[in-house]
């Protein structure tokens, strides 16, 4: 359940889990939060930035560490 609110030019999203799984998802909400404060201070750095391509790198270089490399993929079966 989410409710929204806005105040001083500033929208503030407030989420409540009724999941069961109610503390992964305060997780993914925190994470996603770091996300954004992370797009957010690079781009008062850099005026210019790609805000979509800072979020996504930010993503995927957390991400990707958990995945690992691509496999190779399997061979055929040999066939007589």
């Amino acid at each position: 359940m989410g409710k929204a609110a806005s105040h001083a030019n500033q929208t503030t999203l407030y989420l409540t889990p009724l999941h069961g799984r109610a503390d992964v998802l305060k997780r993914l909400i925190a994470n996603i939060g770091a996300a954004l404060q992370h797009v957010k201070a690079a781009a008062e750095q850099f005026k210019d930035l790609d805000r979509w391509g800072c979020l996504l790198r930010y993503i995927s270089d957390r991400i990707a560490p958990v995945i690992g490399p691509p496999k190779p993929a399997q061979g055929l079966p040999a066939t007589g």
